[in-house]
C-alpha cells in the first residue's frame, strides 16, 4: 500500500494533468510545466512517471481496470443495462478523463479491452439462452450493439453528461432489445 504522502502527489500530478489536458494536446504538455502547476520537483515527478506520455497510459491503463472491474461485478445473468450503469457510474466518476479520452483522435480504442470482455458476456448469455438467434450472426449483433453503445457513451459525454447513467443505461438496454423502431415509431 503507498503512503498517503505518495497518493496525495500523485493525484495532484493527475488532476494537474488533466486540467492541462483541457487546454492543449499532450504533445504541448511539458514537464517541467507540469511540475511547475503541482508545485513538485521534477525528481518527484520521474520517481513515479518515464513522461508525460507514460502518465497518460498509466491513467488509461487505471481508467481500462475500473471499467473491467465493473463489468465483472456483473452477475452471468445480467441484463445489459445492468452492466451499463456500471461503465456509466465509472465514466461518471472520471468526468474530465472521460472527456479527454474520448475525444483523442482514435482515443476509443482504448475501450477494446473492456468491449472484449462485454462482447463476450453478451455471447455466451446468448449462446445459453438466445435459442432462436443464429449462431453464424450471434458475432455481429454483439459487434453492433458494443460499437452502438460507444456511440452512445461519445454522445453522452459530448452533451457533458447530461442524463443520469440510469437513463442512458435504460435506453442502451431498450435499443439492444427492441432497435429503433420500438422507441422513433412506437412499434415493438
Amino acid at each position: 500500500m503507498e503512503d498517503r504522502r505518495v497518493r496525495y502527489t500523485k493525484k495532484v500530478i493527475k488532476e494537474t494533468f488533466i486540467e492541462l489536458l483541457e487546454q492543449k494536446p499532450i504533445n504541448k504538455i511539458t514537464v517541467t510545466e507540469l511540475c511547475s502547476q503541482c508545485e513538485i520537483n521534477r525528481a518527484t515527478f520521474y520517481r513515479y512517471y518515464d513522461d508525460v506520455y507514460d502518465l497518460m497510459e498509466k491513467l488509461k491503463s487505471q481508467y481500462v481496470s475500473d471499467l473491467k472491474a465493473a463489468i465483472s461485478l456483473s452477475k452471468d445473468d445480467y441484463t445489459i443495462s445492468g452492466f451499463t450503469s456500471e461503465i456509466l457510474e465509472v465514466i461518471l466518476m472520471n468526468k474530465e478523463l472521460s472527456r479527454i479520452l474520448f475525444s483523442l483522435k482514435n482515443g476509443k480504442d482504448f475501450l477494446n479491452d473492456v468491449l472484449v470482455i462485454a462482447h463476450q458476456k453478451c455471447v455466451d448469455k446468448w449462446n445459453r439462452y438466445g435459442k432462436n438467434v443464429p449462431q453464424e450472426q450471434v458475432g455481429y449483433i454483439s459487434t453492433f450493439i458494443t460499437t452502438g453503445t460507444i456511440g452512445i457513451l461519445n454522445e453522452w459525454i459530448q452533451n457533458d453528461f447530461k442524463e443520469s447513467p440510469s437513463d442512458i443505461a435504460n435506453l442502451i438496454e431498450s435499443i439492444s432489445h427492441y432497435g429503433i423502431a420500438k422507441i422513433i415509431y412506437g412499434e415493438n
